[in-house]
């Protein structure tokens, strides 16, 4: 079964992705093709010819036009056949399923749920990627394991002193409790304030700051929608220079035990400089791959029916705040009655939060 709501904006690729020839990618269990005409204008299909079912991603783009490439069926961007090789005339009604999306550079955003149910709605923002004062470079990966997993081990970290010891600042053995957790109907969002600390190696060589000098510390994360979450990390000097380091996720489900994380990374200090840049993405690659290690084998030994079966910590608060919007969401989306995220009854979780 499917944890994730239809009726939600997804990533669907990067805006580089899109080149010269159909993209293959499976997202939220539908294999879909995604191509850009010649105007620029991105389209997704379903990834099956209308005639016998071959994956449109082994054809060309010609223009305007997706050919197929078995029998040589084309399609405009609408999903409509309007040449047959074969034949002078087109079968009535012979198209192929075609989706709405959103391109607001980086991103590429998909609407999977039913046609016409996207009116009003727009993808999440995040203005710092592209705006001027920010430095962001890209990553992208995927991991075995239900995307709410990886949701809710972002909105954890206290995890992070023993799988990412070496990269915390020196002197933080544990994570301190949340000073804030603040939920929306439809977003969580948390911070921690930490110890004055000095630098861990990525920062002070990142900031060009002197590693042994005590910062003051905030460490905060957002559950944006199902498809997004934020990290940002800031170091604070005695000047009140705030040193932001930020990490976006896009985060799209593949599949029920397999997750699309298109990550953007952002800073707001030494902006030009390129050592600066592959410091953070030498660490944030290495950061990934434990988070991505730890993630698949939990998900590998238990799924995340047993992963959400564990008992709760106080420093789960948020995830579970955000696994309670998923919940409703998918309620609305099954013509159930939902509790607002707000108004649930009172229950385990909620005796944790700070």
């Amino acid at each position: 079964m499917s944890n994730y709501p239809k009726k939600c904006w997804y990533v669907a690729a990067t805006s580089d992705e899109f080149g010269d020839a159909p993209l293959q990618r499976r997202l939220l269990d539908v294999d879909v093709v995604l191509w850009r005409a010649a105007d620029g204008q991105p389209i997704a299909f379903e990834n099956r010819c209308a005639h016998r079912a071959f994956p449109l991603s082994n054809g060309e783009i010609v223009g305007d036009l997706l050919v197929c490439g078995y029998h040589g069926c084309t399609y405009d961007r609408s999903g409509a056949c309007v040449r047959i090789p074969s034949q002078p005339q087109v079968p009535a009604g012979m198209n192929v399923k075609a989706f709405h999306l959103v391109e607001e550079p980086p991103f590429v955003w998909i609407w999977l749920g039913p046609p016409g149910t996207s009116a009003g709605s727009r993808p999440p923002r995040s203005p710092w990627i592209n705006q001027p004062g920010w430095s962001t470079f890209a990553d992208a990966w995927g991991v075995a394991a239900n995307y709410l997993m990886v949701h809710e081990h972002y909105l954890d970290f206290s995890y992070a002193p023993v799988v990412h010891r070496s990269d915390l600042p020196p002197g933080l053995d544990s994570m301190p409790a949340f000073n804030s957790v603040e939920v929306t109907e439809t977003t969580v969002s948390y911070e921690r304030i930490l110890q004055e600390l000095p630098l861990a190696d990525w920062q002070s060589g990142a900031t060009g700051l002197d590693g042994s000098i005590a910062y003051k510390h905030r460490e905060s994360g957002t559950f944006v929608s199902p498809a997004m979450h934020r990290q940002h990390w800031n170091i604070e000097a005695s000047d009140g220079t705030m040193y932001t380091t930020t990490r976006t996720h896009a985060l799209t489900p593949e599949s029920p035990n397999s997750t699309h994380v298109f990550m953007q990374s952002s800073r707001n200090y030494n902006l030009d400089d390129d050592q600066a840049t592959k410091r953070l993405t030498s660490f944030l690659a290495e950061v990934a791959q434990r988070d991505k290690s730890v993630l698949e084998m939990a998900a590998g030994h238990s799924g995340y029916d047993g992963w959400r079966g564990g008992v709760e910590f106080q420093a789960d608060a948020a995830a579970l705040r955000a696994r309670r919007i998923v919940a409703v969401m998918l309620s609305k989306e099954a013509g159930r009655s939902a509790i607002r995220p707000g108004l649930a009854p009172k229950s385990r979780a909620d005796s944790l939060s700070p």
